[in-house]
């Protein structure tokens, strides 16, 4: 099994300062003092990232180009640790949570490792223990795990060209940039073990308009990836979309009479449409995306906490 010195656990962050605070604090009391722990400034508009991972001790490094994927990608050619665990700032992770994934990668077969994030409303309540799955099919990233606790080979990772950098938070295609690595993992071969025993609690529930447009981003980067893939592998890139709006309308339909689900569904499925057309529009370089409209650099000026809106 490999050892926890072995391991980097890297948190991507943009203007949340107050939560990655918390993030971290729970962090460094959840795993042993020779695991790296990486803080990912995803272009924020103050340094309050870098002075709350000072004062944690973690490991600093900053993007000036905003995009999840950008930040996700600095981080790995950042850390030199053969393992990486990405969590977001706005989860809380649980004692023991990095056991299980280093005890899955004493397998060579396994390129991935997932855990299961539980919604901080349902912490106290008990439910009954889910199964350990391995995914094998190119197909089964759609289910292998989330982006909020998963953990890589590094070098894998790499050698597969990076995350995607269109996709994911930041960027007009807002989502999916964690399932299409699990699919390019598993498509060259390798699985993924999701392990429920790996737990992070989530702590930062959207509500409104919020929610609405998670969702859609969500579909945005789900029907980029769908068109990807129809390119790539058509009979699997079919089979995905298939799979996607026969999920997202039948959601649609039981959820018609809850304005919130209902209306989280409903923008989801406008948003796997327009991310397909979109993904036809722009050109491949490998099994990613070419990225021919980054966003512009952002500069540091005043020194904003966008959490509470006060200057520091």
């Amino acid at each position: 099994m490999p050892a926890s010195r072995e391991l980097a656990v890297i948190v991507c962050t943009r203007n949340r300062a107050t939560m990655l605070a918390s993030a971290l604090d729970s962090i460094s009391r959840a795993v042993p003092d020779d695991v790296e722990v990486l803080v990912v400034d995803s272009a924020s508009d103050s340094w309050a990232t870098r002075d709350v991972a000072s004062e944690a001790g973690a490991a600093y490094v900053r993007s000036d180009i905003r995009g999840l994927s950008i930040a996700r990608d600095l981080g790995l050619r950042t850390s030199d640790r053969p393992l990486v665990l990405f969590t977001d700032d706005d989860c809380v992770a649980v004692e023991g949570w990095i056991d299980p994934v280093l005890e899955r990668f004493a397998d060579p077969t396994v390129g991935a490792v997932t855990g299961r994030m539980l919604d901080h409303t349902l912490v106290d309540h008990d439910a009954a223990p889910a199964p350990t799955r391995r995914y094998t099919r190119t197909l089964d990233g759609l289910d292998a795990g989330h982006g909020a606790v998963m953990a890589f080979r590094r070098s894998l990772v790499l050698e597969l060209g990076g995350f995607d950098p269109v996709l994911g938070a930041g960027r007009e295609l807002a989502g999916a940039e964690d399932l299409d690595m699990f699919c390019r993992i598993l498509d060259a071969g390798h699985a993924i073990v999701h392990d429920p025993a790996c737990v992070i609690h989530h702590m930062n529930t959207r509500e409104g308009d919020s929610y609405i447009e998670l969702h859609a981003g969500y579909g945005l980067g789900l029907g980029a990836l769908a068109n990807k893939l129809v390119r790539l592998r058509p009979g699997v890139g079919l089979a995905m979309l298939a799979v996607l709006l026969k999920r997202s309308s039948g959601r649609a339909i039981r959820h018609a009479r809850d304005a919130r689900k209902g209306g989280a569904d409903r923008a989801m499925l406008r948003g796997i449409r327009r991310g397909f057309l979109a993904g036809a529009r722009m050109r491949l370089r490998g099994t990613t995306f070419i990225d021919e409209h980054p966003p512009a650099p952002t500069t540091v000026d005043a020194q904003v906490d966008r959490d509470t809106g006060s200057k520091r």
